[in-house]
């Protein structure tokens, strides 16, 4: 019996070393647990049929049908990117590996659920002390999207209708790409930050050209973090309630000390604190942030606050504080149980 591997891994470093080393580990797993059957591994990063001009891993696949290839077992692995592979695709996966049973590792609400990205965080993220409390405010908010999808466009967009820029700070970057704003009108926002300011943390010099530094592993400008009392985390999907991607933008506002609300899916509040995290959306019961509109829900909270004077902000800030040092402690444990699960996921 044999265990087949397919897939790609991202080309950016450290997380193409991390990701090849989850599937590394994954695959010796499989080995070792379904010795006596015939295994398909399948990383998820770049996988699909939408991704037939940049690999032929779909397509090869796909082939196992009419080659009469046949699997046990099917491991689908989804770690630095969100699960693109909708039922559909599982189950015409399932169906051209004429496989017994599926197995969804990672990104997916299922019990093999793993976070990839804190164990890679807890690793590679700068380490703050004290400092960066908060002992004065000038900025209700911080929003940072290098990334012009569609949810992110959207969201901006109501922030400028609503006169909100000048309570805090915001990045959208430009689609020199062309495949993720959908055509819709998108403003170019910066905070005069370049690539080469966050090369020495582990990120690219230039990527994709957004216009918007790639930055994983800092909480931005410490000038702004510094006054800024929340975190609006510019999630990469949004809104689907089955999903379970929480990338590093996720977990910055545990390790900077935040509260934070999220423009993506509601799910993840209620998944944090399954997690043993802290959410704050207690703060502001009045507004329907984890089942109302996602955008509308955020711009109400923030007109909000920014009818609070700073001293108020920072009143709620100091009684949040308990809470947000928990926030940062209990990050580094959940890191290493999540290193521990992707060691032992059988």
């Amino acid at each position: 019996m044999s265990t087949i591997f397919i897939g790609s891994s991202l080309d950016e470093e450290p997380y193409a070393t991390e990701e090849r080393s989850v599937h590394t580990t994954i695959v010796k797993q499989v080995n070792e647990k379904f010795q006596n059957h015939n295994n398909l591994v399948i990383s998820l990063t770049w996988f699909g049929a939408q991704f037939g001009d940049v690999t032929d891993d779909w397509e090869q696949v796909m082939s196992f049908r009419s080659q009469q290839i046949s699997f046990d077992n099917v491991f689908l692995i989804a770690t630095v990117d969100p699960t693109y592979v909708d039922d559909n695709a599982i189950r015409d996966i399932k169906e051209a590996t004429n496989a017994i049973k599926v197995y969804l590792l990672g990104n997916f609400d299922s019990p093999h659920q793993f976070s990839y990205h804190a164990p890679v965080m807890s690793k590679y993220f700068a380490k703050y002390d004290n400092t960066i409390e908060l002992s004065n405010i000038e900025n209700v908010f911080i929003n940072y999207n290098r990334k012009p999808k569609p949810h992110r466009i959207e969201f901006v967009n109501k922030l400028i209708q609503n006169d909100l820029l000048k309570f805090g700070n915001v990045t959208l970057g430009k689609d020199e790409s062309g495949i993720h704003s959908d055509n819709l009108s998108s403003p170019y926002l910066t905070l005069g930050e370049r690539h080469e300011d966050y090369v020495e943390h582990g990120n690219h010099r230039s990527i994709w050209g957004f216009g918007i530094p790639q930055d994983f592993f800092t909480l931005h400008r410490m000038d702004l973090w510094n006054n800024t009392f929340l975190y609006i985390n510019a999630s990469t999907v949004f809104n689907r309630r089955d999903e379970l991607f929480n990338q590093q933008d996720v977990f910055k506002p545990l390790l900077g000390l935040r509260p934070y609300v999220i423009n993506g899916s509601q799910k993840t509040y209620s998944w944090l604190r399954y997690n043993g995290f802290k959410t704050f959306n207690q703060y502001w019961n009045h507004i329907d942030i984890e089942y109302g509109n996602v955008h509308d829900t955020i711009i109400e909270l923030l007109v909000f606050l920014s009818k609070k004077s700073n001293v108020e902000l920072l009143q709620m800030y100091n009684d949040m504080l308990p809470d947000l040092k928990y926030n940062k402690e209990r990050f580094y444990e959940f890191a290493n149980e999540q290193k521990d699960k992707i060691e032992n996921l059988f």
